[in-house]
């Protein structure tokens, strides 16, 4: 790593004020709480007129979800870290998280949708595949590459093709294209965090989204049990949110900005 920081230098920076913010997040603790325990009752609290549509939502996913075990089950036995397998596989978005983003971005039907943190693009596929389906809508990912071992090409690997006409890839990190990003796209309908889970990180894109989603519309975050900005930043607005247990220790945050 001391080698690719002197040939890299800009990335190494990166990776040092990496390691610092995780350091940070130290004195940044909060033991979050699940709300709802089952996509049944997140959706119903959402959608309450489109609650019966989710087991056929469930079905339009069925060969998605098919594709992507098939191209995990491909790298299962790739050596971590490497080229072919620069990001740990347990990161990728679990099938609830997953159905959850395809469920609201069926109902809501949404024109533009910006996350940041991409890796093989499991999150980014359920997304594709509701805009696919909906026939309308862009996604903008925002993503970059840090360590030796992580290139450009993985980026969105798990991807099917048929789905990246509506996906739109930009190369940089969150700090310096987030920001950029919206504001050549102005209001969004959905804004999805799953970079870097730092609380200085979390709340710089927080607080840098939320202006530019509409009312009605989400900020949504992944992994927010890593540290207190998801719970910070709902309290400061006065919004209860909803939070999904994916696990015992891991949460998915959920905001949605008042009308």
């Amino acid at each position: 790593m001391l080698t690719f920081s002197l040939l890299h230098p800009k990335r190494g920076f990166q990776l040092f004020q990496t390691a610092q913010q995780v350091r940070e997040d130290s004195v940044h603790r909060y033991d979050y709480v699940a709300t709802h325990d089952t996509l049944e009752s997140i959706i119903e609290s959402l959608f309450p007129m489109n609650s019966e549509k989710l087991e056929s939502l469930k079905n339009e996913t069925r060969q998605l979800q098919s594709q992507l075990r098939v191209f995990f089950e491909e790298i299962s036995n790739e050596q971590f870290p490497s080229k072919k397998k620069p990001y740990p596989t347990e990161y990728s978005l679990n099938d609830f998280s997953g159905m959850f983003l395809y469920a609201l971005c069926r109902l809501l039907k949404p024109d533009i949708i910006v996350e940041t943190g991409v890796a093989y693009g499991n999150s980014s596929s359920f997304i594709l595949k509701a805009l696919n389906e909906n026939k309308r809508g862009q996604l903008y990912s925002i993503d970059y590459v840090f360590r030796p071992w992580e290139n450009k090409n993985t980026i969105g690997a798990a991807i099917p093709v048929e789905l990246r006409d509506r996906w739109n890839l930009v190369l940089g990190p969150a700090s310096k294209q987030l920001n950029k990003t919206l504001q050549e796209l102005g209001q969004i309908d959905i804004f999805f965090h799953d970079s870097l889970h730092t609380y200085r990180n979390m709340i710089f894109e927080f607080s840098t989204a939320w202006k530019h989603i509409r009312k009605g519309g989400f900020l949504l975050s992944d992994d927010i049990n890593d540290n207190s900005a998801f719970y910070q930043f709902y309290s400061s607005l006065k919004i209860s949110p909803i939070i999904m247990g994916k696990t015992k220790q891991s949460f998915f945050g959920v905001i949605q900005k008042p009308d």
